[in-house]
């Protein structure tokens, strides 16, 4: 690895990650052929239990379930601070026992980053990286927090809700309707919170009623949001933990498991869903699937098209059943009928989160 190479991969790092990096973190990057990126595991060193081998050895126990379904090819432990030399060795060590791959060892420390020899095992020449504007910043990519507090502050509920509940006539239109118009109303209010650069308080109201009170629309509004066809996933993502952190308190709960869900399945950085996950449901199924799926290193990837489909089925029978038990009810014309409430009140979007990654953030 060059320098250029070397000044550019480790100031991606922090956007990769989400947050800026400091002299407790080690990360972990995985590739396969082709140094495709697989994943990213950022380790607090701080939170380990204090010998640095049982430490490595955790840490690479868990990648290594995360990962039992690729192959991996590379694999580079960045290690930052003074202390970074000795635990990129033990990590380095650990994961060539668990993968037998010898991993690119990068240290990195007063704004300098240095490559390990593998064969002699000596330190390279020490690199300037302080200045170096990674491409994702010219590419316009949000700036990465402070600190992973910061990025899981940016998940917290607002101090004061910014909407409230749907209005008694609305709500009562709505649970008279079938399943399919009450899901094309849902979906097109979260696309329009995708899509527009302000939000509409009023989709936000519907949107979280929907979401909290029809549990066949929360499924459809959660494989909606993680559609790629359209590259608006982010963009629906971000609305709906922008709806959780506007809501009213009681809504919060169900509103947090589903944004958890969202921005699991769209594999965005693990402080964010750790962050939801703390305000979601606990006695959700859904809550508690996001959980163990986190908690087995489960790639989300895989899942969107099974998940999507049996969804989609799922409408399918529902509608149904609804058209056979209303004979006389006119289908749906793919026009909502029940307008969205018109509140005058909308506030810019919420802090922007950054989702970006190279590889799949663990």
């Amino acid at each position: 690895m060059n320098e250029s190479r070397l000044a550019s991969y480790v100031a991606q790092l922090p956007y990769a990650i989400g947050h800026q990096l400091g002299d407790q973190h080690v990360v972990v990057g995985a590739y396969g052929a082709q140094m495709k990126p697989l994943a990213n595991l950022t380790i607090d060193w701080n939170d380990g239990p204090g010998d640095d081998h049982a430490t490595a050895q955790d840490n690479t126990e868990y990648l290594a379930m995360a990962l039992r379904k690729h192959h991996v090819a590379g694999l580079i432990v960045t290690a930052y601070g003074p202390h970074g030399p000795a635990r990129s060795h033990a990590t380095a060590d650990s994961l060539e026992e668990a993968f037998g791959v010898r991993p690119l060892q990068v240290h990195v420390h007063d704004g300098h980053a240095r490559v390990r020899n593998n064969t002699t095992g000596h330190w390279g020449k020490a690199t300037p990286v302080t200045g170096f504007v990674a491409r994702a910043a010219l590419n316009g990519q949000p700036t990465p927090a402070s600190s992973r507090i910061e990025l899981l502050e940016s998940v917290t509920p607002l101090p004061t809700p910014l909407f409230g509940r749907l209005d008694t006539s609305t709500a009562t239109k709505l649970r008279g309707s079938s399943p399919l118009l009450q899901v094309e109303i849902a979906q097109r209010a979260l696309d329009n919170l995708a899509t527009n650069r302000v939000d509409d308080l009023g989709q936000m109201t519907l949107l979280a009623h929907l979401i909290t009170t029809e549990t066949l629309a929360r499924d459809t509004v959660l494989v909606h949001a993680i559609s790629d066809h359209d590259d608006l996933m982010d963009a629906r993502t971000s609305a709906l933990v922008r709806t959780f952190r506007a809501a009213p308190p009681d809504q919060r709960p169900q509103l947090a498991t589903v944004a958890a869900a969202a921005t699991f399945l769209a594999a965005w950085h693990a402080p964010i869903v750790h962050g939801l996950l703390h305000h979601a449901d606990k006695d959700a199924e859904l809550t508690s699937l996001v959980s163990h799926a986190i908690r087995f290193g489960v790639d989300p990837r895989p899942m969107r098209p099974a998940l999507t489909q049996a969804t989609k089925q799922i409408l399918v029978e529902a509608e149904t059943t609804w058209a056979a038990q209303h004979p006389t009810a006119r289908p749906s014309s793919g026009k909502p009928s029940i307008p969205p409430t018109q509140l005058p009140t909308r506030h810019p979007d919420a802090d922007s989160i950054d989702p970006t990654a190279g590889a799949r953030d663990i």
